[in-house]
């Protein structure tokens, strides 16, 4: 399940969608590190320092992304004439967009001022993510998805529900276990 643990790209993304000034992100990267450490990539455990070095590059990427990408060969030619090699290929997250959606959920849940739930009907998640209907494999990393995070499925009042038997048009109440 390591490809569901928060690498920096993600964190960044979340951090970028928060619009978070920058002392409000190095706090915030600081009590993920330690609330949430056991969500961490397992490459970046004993390393605080890096974790929060490359959010930041991938936050500072993501908003200014043409001007990098325009310096970036200037950069790979500095490198070079020093003898030492930049790779352009570092890893971005190679998680689905619907990983990518109950990660972002209970980074919201946990860090986001107001609801401690979000409500969605099943039909709505599933077409923002391209799906129209849901499939053996789906309902699988979907259920995954939920156990890992450890999020809750409601119906209205409170009713636990499973996302595999539910009508399309239900309302859902995800929330942290």
């Amino acid at each position: 399940m390591k490809e569901l643990c928060y690498d920096p790209y993600s964190v960044a993304y979340f951090v970028v969608s928060q619009k978070m000034g920058e002392k409000t992100k190095l706090d915030f990267l600081g009590n993920l590190y330690r609330e949430e450490y056991e969500y961490i990539h397992p490459s970046y455990k004993r390393n605080k320092k890096r974790f929060v070095s490359e959010v930041l590059f991938w936050s500072n990427y993501m908003i200014d992304k043409d001007v990098l990408d325009e310096e970036f060969p200037v950069i790979k030619k500095d490198f070079e004439s020093l003898g030492r090699l930049l790779k352009s290929d570092n890893i971005v997250s190679e998680r689905t967009e619907i990983d990518m959606y109950f990660l972002l959920l209970r980074l919201r849940i946990v860090y986001s001022d107001g609801h401690k739930y979000t409500r969605m009907k099943l039909r709505t998640l599933l077409k923002h993510y391209g799906y129209k209907r849901r499939t053996e494999k789906l309902n699988t990393r979907i259920r995954e998805c939920l156990l890992f995070y450890h999020i809750q499925t409601c119906l209205r009042g409170e009713q636990e529900c499973d996302i595999e038997t539910i009508k399309l048009d239900d309302m859902i109440t995800f929330s942290l276990l």
